[in-house]
């Protein structure tokens, strides 16, 4: 089957329209449109057309209806390899199914084309439903998947049923369904090793409850635990023997006399070393605070004779700063005045140039004033003739504007009103071929009347009961049957009713006053845009701001000042540009002259602050110092007592040398006198511990040997070693019944890969271009990829990226496709929005893909990534749209 044209009426955004989709050849064709195009409008209205039943009103179908309401109606037109025919759907209001042929001959309606329809389907894509928007050969927005995940009863169903088409199909491209098994009697086999598994493990291979191999491994851990609990005992018993003798060995070198008294005499000794040392320190200390008296001494004696004979020269330097500081404030004074003078001198002159500036601009400013106003004179003059053009333009769209209110007239209300005649003009006709028809054919001039009307010479429906005259014969009752005529005129009423309340809506009494009030309408509203136009170029910002700019204007004219109206401008303007440039020029002086004068003061101020600062530190110095003549002697005493101090420094240095030197280590003998202590105090704590072991091991060997551990002990290890060669033979037998097992499923596998190497063959060459050297492996229980293989790893299909999945999906449905096409039912492969997680490498490479598949496969893509998919090419589906 391949796809010509979809074509909808009234579907969704379509609303009273008719929208066409067709170019859709034989290869691959794309509809590439933006957002709201109405791409997966196509998409639903084909899937509706395929797999929802003319008289159905689900969701599915509801959804296709537009918000104005309405019968929604869609055809396809396919190609097989019969013929050409149409299939035509029309839901809720009168539903509909007809095919057709190319000649327009209509081969089967309703349920007829609804079974034609379900055979074209189940021959065309398998059974089951694969070819819908979740199955193999269609692809719609966001979708990755080749299946259902869910739990749900319809999912399962629909995984179940895939699974069926899938076998059904492959069985047909690849042989026979026992080519795959392996056969029948390769089947009893496996059988027959499960049979004889299953009263020794479980379907998970473990140990069977109740089975002999769960009974010998029950008896062996029974006896291990047994074993396990008595060899403790065992052990212990033997350890506390051997024990026993390593205490009693221990007390006896304890308790030993002769170690006893050399413990004693070692405490004694290091005692009296550790007293000594501590002796010697004292001493070592006291010689230590006197050195160190002494050396402060002759340091404080030193720093004296620095600061005094420091200050002596600071004194001598302070004097010299002084002076020098004088000499500098007393010339800082003098040019400080001086730039005084200049600074009143430029001041004055500044003053006066700024006063002649201002007269000028004064005069000047007269004069503009005096030329603006006779310049808002002329403009409040053209401002006037400009409110009155406006006034009169609002004027006329007020009116228009409200002839247009009083007006009930639109197109939805006409088209309302033309839709009710037809609809009467309709039921008016069909009365007329449903009713009977008479025809006079009257003789010798007679002239037969219906009603009292003359009878033309056309035939006459007869809607209702009526009398004829015959001249010359008399008359005719005819009654063409109440209830058919009861019927056909409540219809007639009922449309003439709604026709009439379509017109009132319209305040119309026919349908050509209600387009002549359309057209008026229609005329009134351009005049009014026209008009609106006209009142925006007059009045851009509204008569309001326009009256507002007329007032200004004539307040501006009658501002005029008194004087300055007989200025010469131009010449004030030269003079005034003179004066500006002598001000500036006098200000610049006075400002150069202001920043001279004030640096002046500033380092005026400076100076004499420095000055200041100079004969403060020297007073300061001088009291400091006192009187010359004393500190000059005070410097000599201390000079003189120095070598003194220096010498009894020395001496008491050597003596505490000396002391440093004969000091014995005191840490040492205190370490000496800690480690003999805790030697015999660790003795005797070691003694006791050891008799109170001693009997505690004497106590526990009485009791162990009254049990007879060691032979209950070689009984259960004797009895363990028979349970666990009983065990290990179930154990072996098991393996050996699981290890044919798997041989026989693993030979099963290998001559089911026959079987999935259709599959393989179309899919691996479209895998290569987007993963060199890939390798895909087909699960054998739902027959769909599983694995995807790159560089030697393997993941599976659930933890890759979405992009991926959504890749490997279409490429699977691409390679069914094909399939389908070599088992003689070729198929269309829709996508809808797909490929919207691929990146710009994998896109083109799906691109290529698709090309590579279209040469001979019909591939329609709908999609609205129009700069992304521009590289895709093929050729391009064409969408026209008109109004019903």
């Amino acid at each position: 089957m391949k796809l010509r044209a979809i074509e909808l009426s009234n579907i969704r955004r379509f609303a009273g329209q008719r929208a066409r989709l067709s170019g859709l050849g034989d290869g691959l064709t794309v509809l590439s449109e933006p957002n709201e195009f109405g791409k997966s409008t196509f998409f639903d209205a084909l899937h509706a057309v395929f797999f929802e039943r003319h008289r159905a009103s689900g969701a599915g179908v509801k959804s296709l209806r537009p918000h104005a309401g309405g019968a929604p109606e869609a055809s396809v037109e396919v190609e097989l390899t019969k013929g050409h025919y149409t299939i035509f759907k029309r839901w809720l209001s009168r539903p509909q199914a007809r095919i057709t042929e190319a000649g327009g001959r209509i081969i089967a309606q309703d349920d007829e084309a609804e079974a034609w329809i379900e055979a074209l389907m189940q021959d065309g894509a398998g059974a089951g439903g694969l070819a819908g928007p979740s199955g193999l050969v269609w692809v719609r927005q966001g979708l990755l998947g080749l299946e259902p995940e869910g739990t749900s009863a319809d999912e399962k169903r629909i995984r179940e049923r895939g699974l069926n088409t899938r076998r059904d199909l492959l069985s047909s491209v690849a042989g026979e369904i026992e080519a795959m098994t392996g056969g029948r009697r390769m089947d009893a086999v496996v059988a027959r090793v499960v049979e004889d598994l299953a009263p020794l493990v479980t379907a998970t291979g473990k140990p069977k409850s109740g089975g002999a191999w769960a009974t010998a491994l029950a008896e062996v851990e029974s006896l291990a635990k047994e074993i396990a609990e008595l060899r403790p005992k065992a052990e212990r018993l033997s350890g506390d023997l051997a024990r026993r003798g390593e205490v009693q060995r221990q007390i006896a070198r304890l308790t030993d006399p002769a170690e006893a008294e050399a413990r004693t005499e070692a405490v004694k000794a290091a005692k009296a070393a550790y007293e000594a040392a501590q002796a010697h320190a004292a001493q070592l200390a006291q010689s230590e605070t006197a050195l160190r008296l002494a050396q402060n001494e002759e340091a404080a004696a030193n720093g004296e004779i620095s600061r005094l004979t420091q200050l002596q020269a600071r004194l001598k330097d302070l004097a010299q700063a002084r002076d020098a500081a004088e000499t500098k404030a007393e010339a800082a004074r003098q040019r400080a005045e001086d730039l005084a003078g200049r600074e009143g001198a430029a001041r004055q002159k500044a003053e006066t140039t700024g006063q002649a500036l201002r007269d000028l601009r004064a005069r000047l400013g007269a004069a503009q004033k005096a030329q603006l106003a006779r310049a808002a004179a002329a403009r409040a003059e053209a401002l006037s003739s400009q409110v009155k053009r406006a006034e009169s333009l609002q004027q006329e769209a007020e009116q228009i504007t409200a002839k247009l209110g009083l007006m009930r007239i639109s197109p939805k209300a006409l088209q309302a009103a033309e839709e009710a005649q037809a609809a009467l003009d309709r039921l008016t006709v069909q009365a007329e071929l449903q009713a009977v028809q008479i025809t006079a054919h009257p003789t010798g001039g007679g002239q037969a009347l219906l009603e009292g009307v003359p009878l033309g010479p056309g035939p006459h429906p007869v809607l209702a009961a009526c009398e004829i005259t015959l001249p010359g014969f008399g008359s005719l009752h005819l009654d063409p049957g109440a209830k058919r005529g009861a019927e056909t005129a409540q219809r007639l009423d009922q449309a003439r009713g709604a026709r009439d309340a379509a017109l009132a809506a319209c305040g119309a009494e026919s349908l050509s006053d209600a387009r002549h009030l359309l057209n008026e309408a229609q005329r009134l509203r351009e005049a009014l845009k026209q008009i609106t136009a006209s009142l925006a170029d007059v009045a851009p910002k509204g008569a309001e701001s326009l009256r507002a700019d007329l007032a200004r204007a004539q307040a501006e004219a009658t501002q005029a000042p008194q004087q300055g109206a007989e200025e010469d401008i131009p010449g004030l303007e030269v003079a005034l540009a003179q004066a500006d440039e002598a001000a500036s020029t006098a200000q610049a002086e006075a400002r150069t002259a202001q920043d001279l004068a004030s640096t002046a003061r500033e380092a005026r101020a400076g100076a004499e602050a420095a000055r200041l600062a100079q004969k403060q530190a020297h007073e300061a110095a001088q009291q400091e110092a006192g009187d010359p003549q004393a500190l000059a002697e005070r410097l000599a005493v201390l000079r003189a007592e120095l070598p003194k101090r220096a010498q009894a420094t020395a001496e008491k240095a050597q003596a505490h040398q000396l002391l440093t030197a004969a000091a014995p280590d005191l840490a040492t003998a205190e370490a000496r006198l800690a480690r003999a202590t805790s030697a015999a105090e660790q003795a005797r704590h070691e003694i006791e511990e050891g008799r109170r072991h001693l009997a505690e091991l004497d106590t526990r060997i009485s009791v162990l040997a009254e049990e007879g551990i060691e032979e209950r002990l070689a009984d259960l290890e004797g009895r363990h070693q028979e349970a666990e060669a009983r065990a290990g033979r179930y154990e072996g037998e098991v393996k050996a019944l699981t290890r044919l097992r798997v041989a026989l499923e693993a030979a099963r596998s290998a001559a089911r890969e026959a079987y999935f190497e259709p599959v393989m063959r179309e899919l691996k060459p479209l895998l290569s271009i987007l993963h060199p050297g890939a390798e895909i492996e087909i699960d054998d229980q739902t027959l769909l990829p599983a694995i995807l293989t790159r560089e030697g790893e393997a993941e599976s299909l659930g933890i890759l990226s979405g992009g991926t999945r959504e890749q490997l999906a279409i490429l699977t449905r691409l390679a069914f496709a094909r399939l389908f096409a070599q088992a003689g039912h070729p198929v269309p492969v829709i996508l809808d929005d797909a490929l919207v997680m691929s990146d710009d490498d994998r896109i083109e490479a799906m691109f290529t893909a698709l090309h590579r598949v279209a040469r001979d496969q019909q591939i329609i893509v709908f999609t609205c990534r129009q700069r992304a998919f521009a590289q895709l090419g093929g050729a391009k589906a064409q969408v026209t749209v008109e109004a019903l």
